[in-house]
């Protein structure tokens, strides 16, 4: 663990220093810290990785954790030396544009800022999350850090907010703003925190536009797009040695294209990496193998047991600051420690293409439903519904004819929205009587539905994109690969999450984003002469493990699962009806699909960071 933190004291009772000290026992215990302190207020930085930096100059003390790719037109801007640091060269960009000059960086960046002349503190993360704060304001100040965990340090307490918890079940990880401890917040991707005497304001200084043009040619799009991505990924790489970057390689459309253009900047052979698993259904080895081969990368590769699984799972759950129960950061981890054990220090992962370009496997499907509802409304309540209402049948084509009639009279969101945990079973089922009145009617989709309807966007496959960059990319998949990533020892970079990328994305129509049943069309099409036909063809996977096979086939992860979840420890938490607990075991060996093994881990993992994180004394805290 590592990071950066900076408090403002406003109970006139000085100690920044002090708390700052606390506040980095909570960042990284045991590790040298730096910090830069102007009382009342001051930042402090516990590094691990170079991005992680403070500086401190006649305006400000500052600490960052930024990794850009325009640092040399920003020091054309601001006249910074070419030996000055990325926390100097942020240091002249707030003296001259003040705190607006985050509106100019490119790349992944958390940054806070102490200005003790204007009695001012300043926080701010990069344009979808890739770094990220949490923040906590009471009568004795302001704290902020990267950190839960530091916060914690301060004295905040360990109340738990139970509509985290609800979150957590539902999308395998809690939702941004609200954490998981009650006063607690997260700043939102694209946000900045600005706090004076005035008070404290959260403001939005960017976000995803989208503004199709209108007299779009698609072979010119399909140009601008290649040479977009190739740009971004040049970017990323930086001048970094290729000894020293690699590329995860699931084998699926974004992977593969890193790694194609990265071939092609002719500085050696790439470093590739993936994982497998024995249960062929879940191992998508070969299709890694083939873009391994067509593009001559140094291919390294895996296989995941469940004893890998069992020995790593304390220290994955402890990585992450809120309970995570998304699986496939089990693969994550053992592909970036892969990496890592072959001298890799910086990633390109591929997160980001699906939900910029359409390659989610609803955005396709939902449109089966969707002809339904093109039916005339006599064809479908006259006859169809009738008929389905009267038949005796429950299984087979019968069942599944309504099943689907069923989803169809949803709409588009309610339908994607509709495969969730707490859509498919009622809070009542799930929850004890007393935790469902703490919930105070909190609906599980207020949040997502807020995103869909509040969409820059008119069609429904835009504001889905919209709302998956929000909630699959922003509060899950970049946590997951971040959290793992510097657990094993290195950093990340997002090609397909970099502004320009972006911003393009949003001037492509729908239409050409999915095409028909054809996702991703656009973006194939652009990349056609570089992808292998097997990969351009294959069907989207993404990087699932079998956790429901190893909790009911493993011994150590079965009793572990068993032994945690029906322990009178758990039980008392009061989060869950006894009876539902158990009766997911008992459906977990009877059922042949995932369903109930993949729930099972959400709720192991939820319970295990309770233990560590919760139940564990947090040694000194400010008073």
């Amino acid at each position: 663990m590592s990071g950066i933190c900076a408090v403002w004291r406003t109970d006139g009772g000085g100690g920044a220093a002090e708390t700052l000290r606390l506040m980095a026992i909570g960042l990284t215990p045991g590790r040298e810290c730096v910090q830069a302190v102007d009382e009342p207020g001051g930042v402090l930085v516990a590094a691990r990785f170079e991005t992680q930096q403070i500086h401190r100059s006649s305006a400000a003390v500052l600490a960052c954790d930024a990794d850009l790719f325009n640092e040399e037109e920003l020091r054309e801007t601001t006249g910074a030396s070419a030996h000055a640091s990325t926390a100097e060269l942020l240091c002249h960009l707030y003296e001259r544009f003040g705190i607006d000059f985050v509106e100019k960086l490119r790349g992944s960046f958390s940054l806070v800022v102490w200005d003790k002349r204007q009695e001012r503190l300043f926080a701010a993360v990069d344009h979808f999350g890739q770094r990220r704060l949490v923040y906590y304001q009471d009568r004795r100040g302001l704290f902020v850090a990267s950190r839960i965990d530091a916060l914690m340090r301060t004295g905040v307490g360990r109340k738990i907010n139970p509509r985290a918890i609800a979150n957590v079940l539902n999308f395998s990880a809690n939702l941004s703003p609200d954490t998981i401890i009650s006063g607690v917040k997260r700043l939102q991707p694209g946000h900045i925190l600005v706090a004076s005497s005035k008070g404290a304001q959260v403001r939005k200084y960017w976000d995803m536009h989208y503004a199709v043009e209108r007299n779009w040619n698609e072979d010119r799009l399909s140009r601008e797009m290649a040479s977009v991505v190739e740009s971004s990924v040049a970017a990323h790489c930086r001048t970094d040695s290729f000894d020293d970057v690699g590329a995860f390689l699931s084998g699926g459309t974004d992977s593969s294209t890193i790694v194609g253009l990265m071939s092609r900047m002719g500085r050696g052979r790439v470093k590739s990496f993936s994982i497998g698993f024995a249960e062929q259904p879940f191992n998508e080895l070969g299709y890694a193998e083939i873009a391994a081969k067509r593009f001559n990368s140094e291919h390294h590769t895996y296989l995941v047991t469940a004893s890998d699984c069992f020995e790593a799972l304390p220290e994955m759950v402890r990585s992450f600051d809120e309970p995570f129960g998304n699986s496939s950061a089990i693969a994550t981890y053992f592909c970036a420690r892969l990496a890592a054990q072959a001298g890799v220090k910086t990633m390109l992962a591929g997160d980001g293409g699906d939900e910029l370009f359409g390659g989610n496997e609803w955005y396709a499907s939902d449109k089966i439903f969707q002809l339904y509802q093109g039916l005339p409304g006599l064809l479908q309540k006259g006859v169809i519904e009738p008929l389905l209402g009267i038949l005796p049948f429950e299984n087979g084509l019968i069942g599944k004819a309504r099943r689907y009639v069923g989803r169809a009279k949803l709409s588009a969101f309610e339908r994607v929205m509709s495969y969730h945990f707490l859509c498919a079973h009622s809070m009542a089922e799930v929850f004890d009587p007393g935790f469902l009145d703490s919930l105070g009617g909190y609906a599980v989709l207020e949040i997502p539905t807020r995103y869909y309807r509040t969409a820059p966007a008119t069609d429904h496959l835009t504001r889905q994109l919209y709302h998956d960059l929000k909630v699959v990319i922003g509060d899950s998949d970049l946590p997951k690969v971040t959290c793992m990533s510097e657990l094993a020892g290195i950093r990340s970079r997002f090609p397909f999450l970099d502004r320009t990328v972006a911003e393009f994305s949003g001037r492509i129509p729908a239409g050409l984003k999915v095409k028909g049943f054809e996702k991703r069309y656009l973006f194939k099409r652009a990349f056609r002469d570089l992808l292998p036909a097997e990969i351009i063809q294959k069907k989207k996977h993404g990087f699932g493990i079998p956790v429901s096979d190893w909790i009911k086939t493993d011994r150590k992860m079965r009793e572990m699962a068993r032994d945690t979840l029906l322990s009178q420890r758990a039980l008392e938490r009061g989060y869950f009806r006894r009876g539902f607990t158990e009766d997911l075991f008992s459906k977990h060996q009877t059922d042949d699909s995932s369903y109930y093994g993949d729930t099972i881990w959400t709720f192991l993992t939820m319970e295990l960071w309770h233990r560590q994180v919760v139940d564990e004394p947090a040694g000194k805290v400010m008073a």
